[in-house]
């Protein structure tokens, strides 16, 4: 008898985990495309706090962590004002390291924080550029170690380089090579789950064009 009351509760606790696993999985999918369909900052601070919220509900869980960070990220692009953009920024890099303490050696979240550091290496170019650059570059490295095939990663590599050629004067080859294999990592991408990052598309397509006109460039002036 102790034994079947031991199996039942353990049927019982069961069934209760996978239930609470379908909401949260529920509640992500229908909160994630907010970021990407907000208008505003205000939208896009909206979806921060409720990512923030569903991760202190969920404390075991990386992605609500993550998402409030690509949240601030968005609302980083809306911003013209350099040290309001540089405060919102650090917002979103205090979001990501409470995903990081959840999920270490993740590529994801290791690519984003280059990510959202070289948007800052653009608040303040001249003294940021040879601070953040190598924390940068060396944050893609590890990203694209731990997947070779992020599509994110390959892209952010891509427009590292980029920005560096342009600025130094350089070939941009390399650099389009990498944002040519995001498209096409892209296309192939299957998320490990409906609450994996997916994005980046759109940004790729627009490398991609930016590329095809370096590119002419240089050739024209060959």
């Amino acid at each position: 008898m102790k034994s079947l009351y031991i199996l039942l509760a353990f049927i019982i606790a069961a069934t209760l985990a996978n239930a609470q696993d379908k909401k949260y999985l529920k509640t992500m999918e229908s909160s994630i495309p907010a970021i990407f369909q907000a208008e505003n900052t205000d939208a896009l601070d909206a979806t921060a706090n409720k990512f923030d919220r569903i991760g202190q509900a969920e404390s075991d869980q990386w992605e609500p962590y993550y998402y409030s960070s690509l949240s601030y990220v968005f609302k980083a692009f809306k911003i013209d004002d350099l040290q309001a953009k540089d405060q919102v920024l650090d917002q979103a890099l205090v979001a990501l390291g409470k995903a990081a303490t959840l999920s270490e050696n993740n590529s994801e979240i290791i690519a984003l924080q280059g990510f959202i550091n070289m948007i800052k290496i653009g608040v303040d170019p001249g003294t940021r550029g040879q601070t953040l650059s190598p924390k940068i570059m060396a944050d893609f490295s590890k990203a694209l170690k731990l997947d070779p095939n992020n599509p994110r990663a390959n892209l952010f590599m891509g427009q590292m380089l980029f920005g560096t050629a342009q600025f130094f004067g350089t070939g941009v080859g390399d650099a389009c090579a990498l944002v040519d294999k995001s498209l096409a990592l892209f296309e192939s991408e299957k998320p490990e789950s409906t609450i994996a990052p997916s994005w980046g598309l759109y940004s790729a397509n627009q490398y991609k064009q930016q590329c095809e006109s370096a590119l002419t460039k240089a050739e024209s002036q060959e």
